[in-house]
């Protein structure tokens, strides 16, 4: 078994994998909590947190780069893609407490997730030679 020490470069592909990771779960968690008739915010906050954690968690895991700075900037991304299809072009005339609610808990969680999922992946890569 080879071992290698892992490359740190940014990498642009997980940055935009993680946003369409991050958006593509929030997307169908969203729907199919309409779908099962959730109304409570709590709720839809926890889908939304667990949907980009998840996100963050698998470009942790999947990078070799700066892995935290891909899944960040990957939710910017992706919170900014669901501000465009849920209120059809981004709004900028709403209260600062909407953008620190909007934008905050799902940026964080995808920074716990992609720091979860380096943890997880370790300083080395292992791969089998055969």
């Amino acid at each position: 078994m080879a071992e290698y020490t892992k490359d740190t470069r940014f990498s642009g592909g997980w940055m935009i994998g993680g946003a369409v990771i991050m958006w593509v779960t929030n997307f169908l968690g969203g729907f199919i909590a309409g779908g099962v008739g959730v109304t409570s915010d709590n709720a839809i906050l926890g889908i939304v947190l667990g949907c980009f954690a998840v996100g963050g968690f698998v470009v942790g895991h999947q990078s070799e780069g700066r892995t935290i700075i891909e899944a960040g900037l990957g939710a910017i991304l992706a919170i900014v893609a669901s501000m465009f299809v849920t209120y059809k072009g981004l709004v900028l005339d709403l209260p600062l407490k909407d953008y620190v609610i909007g934008f905050g808990p799902p940026f964080a969680a995808a920074i716990v997730g992609a720091f979860i999922g380096e943890k997880v992946q370790g300083d080395v890569i292992v791969t089998k030679d055969d």
